[in-house]
């Protein structure tokens, strides 16, 4: 019985011949075809990257054309030679990045390595320890929140052509990303690293990115399946959505991986599947991926992630990567899948499905070809490339006074300030972080762009409120790279046993009214000898230790009375730092040195005013956005909101760049004249954000996500459905934007959101068909206007509603967008296509797809909230 179930999920060999030719037409015929068209289609400023991405001579259609035509016969001819054990041992780590050999074979170590937008620096072999090499630097790529800022698949595939080039030139066989989870909450540590709130969006720029990286011989790997949308316990928490938000929300990403861009691997998500670990849930992978999709690829594990072995096995797990354990033996898939394949528990089958999969992976991307790829790194090429991409995905968000673009002839005297001003923010994040041989930061762009000709005064803003210590001084590191401080949780006031631990940015604590008993501690080092002056703000029972010897001690402090005690520190040591806190209020530690880095209020505000323009960098780092810890709240960190409010009021040429990669709130935006949202820009970010400035390049990004007022606005926050347990996915399909409109609450910036140095029209809209029959497709047409003198970029967007829909549908859905460049005066002809896909909703009753009888409005603009055309159209099933 179990023979017949089983061999009805594994594709008969003919299926598989037939997915290997698709997958070698994509390969060979679609990723030449898909480059010609991006170049004819864009202007200068990336015509000039397009020599990376080189269309495949005949040769070497020819060479991989051969490769793939022959990888089912390979398997067959390698499986039966493998011993169990062989097996058995081909679907576990061998080591901290890689499964082992079979050298009598001819089967190599297949290797991975972190790297979403960058090849991550080399590690030990068996340890998290750096492995000490000094040329493993990589291009430091911008993050995929920049990519889908874009709104372009041409800068996908730019991000997945350097990316798998330098996996590659790295001798890496797969690379582990691009990422696909959605950003359902702006608190979520990892929203920097994947593609926006919209599945469409993520959907449409995955494919090309895949299609490059895998061009490369190299694997990608589409994380994280599924659901990992919060770093909150994020190896715990049970999602438990239902089946039309988990089918029309967070899988369409995934599938469009699968069907349309044959991706190579798949990793599985940290968290539950309505109970069970994702890795292991029957249906996300037996019934789904594997079933459904007919996915042929590996599913591989994240790192330490809570499976068991039996429900991994037989739902569909390929490769377990990392437990924590002391040997590679005692994984999961290790010793105990070979006992219980042995005592006859598994079938021998479901081990030979995972070593077929694991040798399909192999042989197509060359791993046993002599002619595989040899890939490049660092070269000029992928430094424009990450240039491109940065300047693509820069969000003009407010130009009120026209003060941009900048002109450097009318301008003497700038002012810079800001906690981005000069941060390079590639070494850290967690997984994502990248060793690059440079970063160019917004201070190091302005003076490459300006010269001698303009004064940079660069300055930093000090606050009104009390401040905690800066983590300029720390050199205690979370494991994501990032200065950060430890806080431990006990259960009782002597301190005894450690109930749970974590990091934090800065040192400062808010109990918010529970009491609670923690410790502070990191390690910090003075830059200059001579007085520090340690001061501790807080509510409740306090003590400080420098090198485990007592420093402050009170049982009632007030934060009325700051609390102080000076003490000589010497340059260049290191310090033991703990701060002890017992109470249900707040705690800060601040001090004070013999040189502060601060400018006083009264410094930076003259300075403002006298400038003729001022720049804030401000935003987020990766000791906000970064993995493994959510935000606590959206509030700009360091009360920046403070002081870009008075810059605001001193000077109102003042330019606001926002770099993070999750949204934060505003509440000084109104006042704003000028306002760009810039990401993490990469190593070139600095060089990017200075030619939109200056009008070297005109902004053409659009904002993937939705950036709220207040976080109580988002649907999670609002229906109490974020916590460290259980996620029902409360708001179903009404996701970022889709919420925001069904609510009508109006946000501080709209999906699709962003502006340009030109002025578009739209006009024209016109349909294929004004009544559809069944299967059949309507394509739209509008024209598309430069009615300005200067030569851009628009994005241009189609939203679809159900008129009439039997179930809660979305007011407006993404269902097509096209970025065009236009000359000044040019017009053009754009063409969406809608089919009924595009039209259908999942029906819980047929367990399908199903588009439903009546009238669809189309709805197509320059965002969410500035549609430009209508039209409706009948749909008759």
């Amino acid at each position: 019985m179990w023979i017949m179930q089983h061999s009805q999920s594994i594709l008969s060999t003919t299926q598989k011949k037939a997915l290997t030719k698709q997958l070698l037409l994509t390969t060979v015929i679609g990723f030449s075809s898909f480059i010609f068209q991006c170049a004819a289609a864009h202007p200068p400023i990336t015509e000039q990257t397009i020599h990376a991405l080189k269309v495949l001579p005949d040769t070497e259609k020819q060479r991989i054309g051969n490769r793939i035509s022959s990888v089912e016969s390979e398997i067959a001819r390698l499986l039966p030679q493998l011993t169990l054990e062989e097996k058995v041992s081909l679907v576990h780590a061998a080591g901290k990045f890689h499964i082992p050999a079979i050298e009598r074979l001819g089967i190599h170590e297949m290797w991975m390595s972190d790297g979403p937008h960058g090849v991550r620096y080399e590690i030990d072999r068996n340890s998290w320890a750096p492995g000490g090499w000094t040329n493993d630097h990589s291009t430091y790529l911008p993050p995929l929140t920049a990519v889908a800022a874009s709104w372009d698949p041409h800068m996908a595939r730019l991000h997945g052509n350097v990316l798998g080039a330098e996996a590659r030139h790295r001798n890496k066989d797969l690379i582990l990303g691009p990422g696909v989870n959605l950003a359902r909450l702006p608190l979520y540590g990892r929203n920097f690293e994947y593609m926006g709130e919209d599945p469409y969006l993520a959907a449409s720029l995955v494919v090309p990115a895949i299609k490059a990286i895998q061009a490369n011989d190299v694997g990608a790997t589409v994380k994280h399946y599924a659901l990992n949308t919060q770093e909150l316990n994020r190896t715990g928490v049970n999602a438990k959505p239902d089946e039309r938000t988990l089918r029309e929300v967070y899988l369409p990403a995934f599938e469009a991986a699968v069907k349309q861009a044959n991706v190579h691997a798949i990793m599985g998500a940290y968290n539950q599947f309505r109970g069970t670990n994702a890795n292991q849930s029957k249906h996300l992978v037996k019934d789904i991926l594997k079933g459904e999709w007919a996915y042929q690829g590996v599913l591989l594990t994240d790192w330490n992630v809570d499976i068991n072995t039996y429900d991994a096995a037989m739902n569909g797990l390929d490769i377990e990567m990392g437990t924590d354990v002391a040997s590679y033996d005692e994984y999961f898939m290790a010793q105990p899948l070979l006992k219980m394949i042995k005592a006859g528990k598994v079938p021998e089958a479901v081990l030979d499905d995972k070593v077929e999969r694991i040798l399909r992976v192999q042989l197509s991307i060359g791993m046993m070809d002599k002619q595989r790829l040899s890939g490049e790194r660092n070269t000029q090429a992928h430094r424009d490339n990450a240039r491109t991409i940065a300047t693509n995905g820069v969000v003009l968000l407010k130009n009120t006074l026209q003060l941009l673009p900048l002109d450097a002839k009318q301008m003497s005297n700038i002012l810079v300030l800001g906690p981005n001003a000069d941060k390079r923010h590639g070494f850290g994040g967690g997984s994502s972080e990248v060793k690059s041989l440079y970063e160019i930061t917004p201070l190091d762009g302005l003076k490459a762009k300006l010269g001698d000709k303009v004064n940079i005064r660069v300055m930093r803003p000090a606050s009104s409120q009390f401040m905690p210590i800066p983590n300029d001084y720390l050199t205690t590191r979370h494991w994501t790279g990032t200065p950060s401080w430890q806080i431990n949780y006990f259960a009782d006031k002597n301190m005894d046993q450690i109930t749970s631990e974590s990091w934090i940015a800065d040192p400062q604590f808010d109990a918010k009214n529970n009491n609670q008993i923690i410790e502070i501690k990191a390690n910090i080092k003075p830059f200059e000898s001579g007085n520090h002056s340690f001061n501790i703000k807080a509510d409740g029972q306090i003590s400080l230790y420098i090198n485990d010897k007592p420093l402050i001690s009170s049982t009632n402090a007030k934060s009325s009375q700051i609390v102080s005690q000076p003490t000589n520190l010497t340059a260049g040591e290191t310090y033991a730092v703990s701060l002890r806190y017992q109470g249900n209020q707040q705690v800060t530690l601040g001090w004070e040195t013999p040189n502060s880095l601060y400018n006083s209020e009264q410094e930076y505000l003259a300075a403002a005013k006298s400038a003729d323009v001022v720049f804030y960098f401000g935003g987020l780092s990766h000791a906000d956005d970064r993995e493994a810890i959510d935000r606590p709240d959206m509030v700009l960190p360091g009360q920046q909101d403070e002081i870009i409010t008075k810059l605001l009021k001193a000077n109102p040429n003042t330019v606001v760049m926002m770099i993070g990669g999750s949204a934060v709130e505003m509440p000084w935006a109104d006042q704003a004249n000028s306002l760009l949202w810039g990401w993490y820009g990469g190593m070139e970010a600095g060089h990017a954000y200075a030619d939109i400035l200056f009008g070297d390049a005109n902004p053409s990004g659009k904002m993937p996500i939705t950036l709220p007022k207040k976080l109580s606005d988002t649907a999670p926050i609002a229906l109490n459905d974020y916590n460290a347990s259980e996620s029902l996915y409360s708001e179903g399909v009404f996701i970022g934007y889709r919420w925001f409109e069904k609510q009508n609450i109006k946000p501080q910036f709209a999906f699709g959101h962003g502006l340009s140095y030109s002025q578009f029209e739209y006009s024209d809209i016109s349909l294929s068909e004004d009544k559809l029959e069944n299967d059949a497709i309507v394509k739209v047409s509008i024209k598309l206007s430069n009615s300005s003198k200067i030569a851009g970029a628009e994005v241009a967007q189609l939203y679809l509603r159900d008129v009439k829909a039997s179930v809660p549908r979305p007011l407006k859905e993404l269902k097509g967008f096209k970025k065009v460049w236009l000359k000044p005066g040019e017009t053009q002809t754009v063409t969406f296509t809608l089919t009924k896909r595009d039209l259908a909703f999942w029906d819980i009753n047929s367990n399908d797809w199903f588009a439903e009888k009546g009238q669809f409005e189309i709805m197509i603009g320059s965002a969410l909230d500035d549609i430009r055309l209508k039209k409706t159209f009948d749909y008759k099933g």
